[in-house]
């Protein structure tokens, strides 16, 4: 963290995304940070979970499900300078689960082929390192933003799945697992 970024708030995030056949489920932000935009499940962990704790609580919250099968694929560094906050988003894509997909006060979920992906009603920075993870490629990326729509810098590489471990520990303070 640089020394204009010492007084601004850090949260561990995860962001879920259900993949089967060529098609991932989204969900429509109806309330809160990020609404009226598609996104993957997920927010905050709590300080008393691991982020695969929180992963696993996000998703039985927002879509009724709790996932069986996840793999780590992604770690994205938002900065948000108005807001004052750091976010380091873990992404995770789930190939099993238990229970059904249903809708929740937060999200209305629903599918879309890998083709028709609504990138013009996500996060501006979506369309950069969705296709890594769609491909479940490794990737890490930096983004300094203020909005949905407010993209002031961008950074996405795919790495090793090492260094993606590497990084969650240099950058988060909470276990992984």
């Amino acid at each position: 963290m640089n020394n204009s970024q010492e007084n601004f708030d850090f949260k561990n995030c995860t962001t879920c995304y259900l993949i089967q056949e060529n098609k991932v489920l989204l969900g429509f932000k109806k309330r809160g940070f990020g609404i009226a935009k598609w996104n993957g499940f997920g927010g905050k962990v709590d300080s008393n979970e691991t982020i695969l704790q929180g992963a696993i609580r996000e998703m039985q919250e927002e879509c009724n499900i709790t996932p069986t099968k996840l793999k780590f694929v992604g770690l994205i560094k938002y900065t948000l300078p108005k807001l004052k906050m750091i976010i380091l988003s873990h992404q995770f894509i789930i190939s099993e689960y238990e229970g059904s997909i249903q809708e929740s006060e937060e999200m209305r979920p629903q599918w879309f082929e890998f083709q028709n992906i609504p990138f013009q009603d996500m996060w501006c920075e979506n369309h950069i390192w969705f296709g890594d993870l769609l491909k479940q490629n490794y990737f890490y990326g930096e983004y300094t933003m203020d909005g949905p729509e407010d993209l002031y810098s961008s950074m996405n590489k795919i790495v090793e799945r090492e260094q993606l471990y590497q990084l969650q520990k240099q950058l988060s303070n909470r276990l992984l697992e």
